[in-house]
């Protein structure tokens, strides 16, 4: 009896962790969606986001995870194949479990972003700017966030007056 509770155990074990992505896999989906001749088509796109984001948690201490979600977070907003939350998540994962790698401010600053600009919640773009000024004070992205956090909820209108003002 024993013995079959360890059979079952490790064949569920097994079955729960799903095929491991490869690099492999990922270059043949980016060659998909970006390759000469290729068209984006959203199936594809939202195959390649998966499959960035997959890898990441598959392999969280691979030099390649991080580049992978900032990758899968370019996409997500710049095609937004998955919806803004899609984006959030990315992000969140890149902050929480990727602090110092290079590209991580920007994710935070695109966080911002797609709460500000997809998902027209200003509340949560203010928060997440702010946060990224205690984070990253030094990162060239500062004056963007300032900047980003003065002109906030401003109409065209009212950031060309405001420009013509400061001339």
């Amino acid at each position: 009896m024993k013995r079959i509770l360890l059979i079952l155990s490790l064949a569920l074990m097994m079955a729960s962790c799903g095929p491991k992505m490869t690099v492999e896999e990922i270059n043949k989906l980016e060659s998909q969606v970006f390759g000469v001749g290729a068209s984006p088509e959203k199936e594809n796109v939202v195959k390649l986001v998966d499959a960035y984001v997959l890898y990441a948690k598959q392999n969280p201490d691979d030099v390649k995870s991080p580049d992978y979600l900032f990758k899968a977070l370019d996409v997500a907003v710049g095609i937004n194949a998955e919806g803004p939350q899609k984006a959030i998540d990315i992000a969140n994962i890149m902050i929480e479990q990727y602090p110092d790698f290079e590209m991580t401010p920007m994710a935070m600053f695109l966080k911002g972003f797609v709460y500000e600009n997809m998902m027209n919640d200003n509340e949560k773009a203010l928060d997440t700017y702010h946060q990224f000024l205690e984070r990253y004070p030094n990162s060239p992205l500062v004056n963007d966030v300032k900047s980003t956090i003065e002109n906030i909820g401003l109409t065209p209108e009212e950031l060309i007056k405001k420009f013509e003002e400061n001339e």
